[in-house]
């Protein structure tokens, strides 16, 4: 007992002091504003130049400073709100630009460097002439972004990752390696953070059975702010994606209810008539101009969308459902669902021995008809691309 009240003693007296250190501050977060503590050392390293020797020699010295404050504040927010590493990253960056707002980009780029290394990534640097650029090993595809390869290992560019194909230089890798040990970074989004959510309703209205239905939805306006920012991953990953609680809560009892005592083949046929008839169609290039495949729920933030984020939907709402296997047949093209239907009729194509009807959530419009492939592909060949249990 007399050893744990030193201890007490000597933790008092030294805690106000580190109290006096640290600052914080409030970091707007999309519907979020995080708390975090910092120790004002951390942004006390100027810039440095751009040379081997002196950027080794600022890592160094970053790593002299309390930053632990720092790193701690992100770890706990990430604990709080669930982010996967790229909405963690996400959080830190924006941290860094309140914390270094009005110091050069570059200050910004290697402290973002150094945390992401103290946080357990193998992370790489590459610098030209007044830039520096932060690189992570990942295993996940990432599409129009710069890639290195090193030590046999895939590292993306993440200051330009939204790079959209931009003209690619050859830059100075860094001969360091702050932490060649470190995990790979994932842009994997199988959960959806826990952010408080923005509602914003929508009425949505479609033909089935040769009459109008409307429902009255609420869907999560974080979605499309955070996947705005997203860096293009591959087209499969988009389909596991869930639904907020906010849709799932609106829209999910309302489709089981109109499904209620209704066979597997016309619920099938009422999911794909609602994600065919409800929304307006438009391909990326032509109203956004680059391509944007769609989380499920941004079919219903967006005035348009395709074939892939109808698909990512249909999926969704299947699963919610019925839990049938699928599987997504991609054509040169087109992306469309194959679901494993009790086999009544024809039209169905094999794959693994199984036999999948096509059920396209884009067209025909104003049709709840399912089982037969798209018009215009009856001859084309496609490629399964991913399958569903």
């Amino acid at each position: 007992m007399r050893c744990l009240f030193s201890f007490l003693l000597i933790t008092a007296s030294v805690l106000p002091g580190y109290a006096q250190e640290y600052q914080e501050l409030r970091v707007p977060y999309y519907s979020e504003s995080v708390r975090i503590t910092y120790s004002p050392g951390f942004l006390s390293p100027g810039k440095p130049a751009l040379d081997d020797r002196s950027l080794y020699q600022h890592f160094q010295a970053l790593g002299k400073t309390d930053y632990t404050p720092l790193l701690r504040s992100l770890k706990q927010a990430r604990k709080i709100f669930q982010l996967n590493d790229w909405m963690y990253y996400q959080l830190m960056r924006k941290t860094l630009d309140e914390l270094f707002a009005g110091r050069s980009a570059v200050e910004k780029e290697l402290a973002a460097w150094f945390l992401l290394s103290q946080a357990g990534y193998d992370t790489r640097l590459a610098y030209l002439e007044e830039e520096a650029f932060l690189y992570v090993y990942t295993q996940d595809a990432v599409f129009e972004a710069p890639v290195i390869e090193d030590n046999g290992r895939p590292f993306v560019n993440l200051t330009n990752i939204r790079a959209r194909g931009g003209k690619q230089r050859a830059l100075y890798l860094l001969n360091f390696q702050a932490n060649p040990k470190g995990n790979a970074f994932s842009f994997k989004l199988a959960e959806l953070p826990l952010l408080r959510p923005r509602e914003t309703s929508m009425t949505v209205r479609f033909r089935f059975r040769g009459q109008w239905r409307q429902l009255e939805v609420a869907a999560d306006q974080n979605i499309r702010d955070y996947m705005a920012e997203y860096p293009l991953i591959d087209e499969s990953q988009y389909l596991d994606i869930p639904l907020s609680p906010t849709l799932s809560a609106s829209l999910l009892p309302q489709l089981r209810q109109l499904a209620k005592d209704k066979s597997v083949w016309e619920t099938t046929e009422l999911l794909a008539a609602f994600t065919r008839s409800s929304f307006s169609y438009k391909e990326d290039k032509e109203y956004f101009g680059y391509s944007k495949p769609m989380a499920a729920e941004e079919v219903f933030l967006y005035p348009y969308s395709d074939c892939e984020d109808r698909s990512a939907l249909f999926i969704r709402l299947m699963e919610e459902l019925l839990g049938l296997p699928m599987i997504v047949l991609a054509y040169p093209d087109h992306l469309t669902v194959g679901v494993g239907l009790p086999q009544t009729k024809s039209g169905f194509v094999r794959y693994k021995g199984k036999a999948y009807y096509i059920c396209d959530p884009t067209g025909p419009v104003n049709s709840d008809q399912v089982g037969e492939i798209p018009e215009g592909y009856e001859n084309t060949p496609f490629e399964v691309i991913k399958e569903y249990d």
